[in-house]
């Protein structure tokens, strides 16, 4: 995902805290696929261009960004709602690796 995209998304017109959205990145990317899989080899083409995938990203990201705080500290119910159904959308359209594997063999 472009940074530029997630500042638009935010209102961000500065670079000083460039680094730290970046790490939110990098922290909602694996937040949201370990939502959706844990598996070893995950597909990470899955991701790639995936609508569902860049909306939970910006959502996410946004939400660290605005709030700066951990989870413990806040309620579930105060997570966009928008997270949780990007989240369940991915969920119910991946296919796991295995499963591909064990489509094949048959």
């Amino acid at each position: 995902m472009e940074l530029q995209l997630l500042k638009t998304h935010l209102r961000i017109d500065h670079d000083f805290e460039d680094d730290l959205l970046l790490d939110y990145l990098s922290w909602a990317e694996a937040e949201i696929k370990d939502s959706v899989t844990t598996e070893l080899l995950r597909d990470e083409s899955f991701f790639a261009d995936n609508p569902h995938y860049k909306r939970a990203l910006v959502l996410l990201v946004g939400h660290y960004f605005e709030n700066r705080v951990g989870y413990a500290e806040k309620s579930l119910a105060e997570v966009p709602d928008g997270i949780l159904s990007a989240v369940q959308k991915l969920r119910g359209s991946y296919v796991s690796l295995a499963e591909v594997i064990e489509s094949v063999q048959r």
